[in-house]
């Protein structure tokens, strides 16, 4: 039923208030699955039918179950996603202080609709390194979860204008007001409050505080609404709900003759182009590792990749009932009517007609109804982790997402439905196989 869909994706959207987060949800629901972290740096000795997943930067996740056949005779069924999301990241070291006041300076990451970040109560999420107890810097995760702060809006009595656009500068504009005493602080040089905030949640001096990844977040809790609670509102869901799909049809999926992987980069909001990022080498080394220990390596693993198929699960964009004339009128997909298929001319997405038609057979056997998004013939569309990731491993991949309402808003709307309909057909994709066309 939609409600117990709505709160399970909420409470997965709650917990991840950024990628670090996330990553860190993913980690721990995989391990109450029995999955064994590998690390990286250590020689592996894996077991068919098991569950590993690696941590890569704490930010990004790889979970593989080996097939019971050799990778170059059965391939790898893999879905992919993205934890990161459009955000205001914090600049903690720099301090800014006028008239008693108290900001927190930051700068854009990726591509947000700036406007909605205003006005609103803020949290402070993300990771700090901090000193050890032997001086090695050591990862904390950090969550105020509570409201802390807020980027004000100036009076429209002095900017008359503001209502026929207005483009906020991240230097002067978008600083977010924290603090506002009566009396001002008898010491001038104390640290700023962001780091004085994130060394008190954590229970250290903030000379102990040696690097931050901080990023302010929606305050406000993710909520469903609708009749039957068919609608779900929060931040992040672009991808968090690709993220929250792929790992509920992971979890439920049983060991098959081929291998399944369930893939959560980072960083597809700037580019990909990081260690824990799509456009880099860490999916198809960690493929060949797979086939190596299970003995498919040289041209057993080039093999196996032959055989693979990849989904790349994100957010498309759903068609909205008030800007109708911005979408092509057959290819908008409606929120509740099933995940949509990703094309485009340009390969903006990675679909081609054989990856469209194995994802349609997919949920025909799932059940579940499918549509299609392409944008209008004269705009040109975002892109995913699709064709980068295609591009670098090798593999046939198809793009997908759930339609979504207010793409890169701090709130934005999805379908119930179309989340449980989406994990049923990613549940029949690593049931069923990359062997589709």
């Amino acid at each position: 039923m939609p409600a117990a869909a709505s709160r399970a994706l909420c409470d997965f959207l709650d917990a991840s208030p950024t990628a670090f987060h996330a990553a860190d949800s993913i980690a721990a629901a995989l391990r109450a699955s029995g999955a064994v972290r590998l690390d990286e740096r250590e020689a592996w000795k894996l077991e068919a039918g098991k569950t590993y997943f690696v941590d890569r930067n704490g930010s990004s996740v790889i979970a593989f179950r080996p097939g019971t056949a050799l990778p170059e005779d059965s391939g790898f069924a893999i879905a992919g996603a993205h934890t990161d999301a459009p955000a205001l990241r914090v600049r903690p070291e720099k301090a800014l202080r006028a008239r008693r006041s108290e900001r927190i300076a930051v700068e854009i990451y990726g591509g947000p609709i700036v406007s909605t970040w205003l006005d609103r109560p803020l949290s402070l999420a993300g990771r700090v390194a901090v000193r050890g107890k032997d001086g090695r810097a050591e990862a904390r995760l950090v969550n105020l979860a509570r409201p802390v702060a807020v980027v004000p809006n100036l009076a429209i009595h002095l900017n008359r204008e503001v209502n026929k656009g207005f483009e906020y500068n991240a230097q002067n504009h978008l600083p977010a007001l924290c603090a506002w005493p009566a009396e001002e602080a008898s010491d001038p040089a104390r640290a700023p409050w962001a780091l004085q905030a994130v060394a008190a949640e954590l229970g250290v001096e903030v000379k102990e505080v040696l690097g931050t990844e901080l990023f302010l977040v929606d305050a406000q809790r993710a909520l469903a609404f609708g009749p039957g609670a068919e609608l779900v509102n929060s931040g992040r869901a672009d991808d968090l709900a690709g993220c929250h799909a792929i790992l509920q049809a992971f979890r439920q999926s049983e060991a098959k003759p081929h291998g399944q992987v369930a893939v959560f980069f980072d960083n597809e909001e700037v580019g990909s182009a990081t260690l824990q990022g799509a456009d880099g080498v860490y999916l198809r080394e960690l493929l060949e590792r797979f086939s190596v220990a299970f003995g498919s390596g040289g041209e057993g693993f080039k093999r196996a990749i032959a055989r693979s198929f990849s989904v790349s699960v994100d957010a498309a964009q759903g068609w909205h009932p008030s800007y109708a004339d911005k979408y092509d009128e057959t290819y908008g997909p409606t929120l509740n009517a099933g995940p949509a298929v990703k094309a485009n001319a340009n390969f903006r997405y990675a679909t081609d007609a054989l990856s469209e038609a194995a994802f349609r057979s997919l949920c025909a056997e799932a059940g579940v109804p499918c549509q299609k998004f392409q944008v209008r013939a004269d705009q040109t569309p975002g892109s995913t982790i699709g064709p980068i990731s295609s591009k670098l491993t090798g593999i046939r991949t198809v793009d997908v997402g759930a339609p979504l309402l207010a793409m890169h808003s701090i709130r934005e709307t999805v379908g119930a439905r179309d989340h449980e309909w989406m994990i049923a057909a990613l549940r029949k994709l690593f049931e069923r196989g990359p062997d589709l066309y």
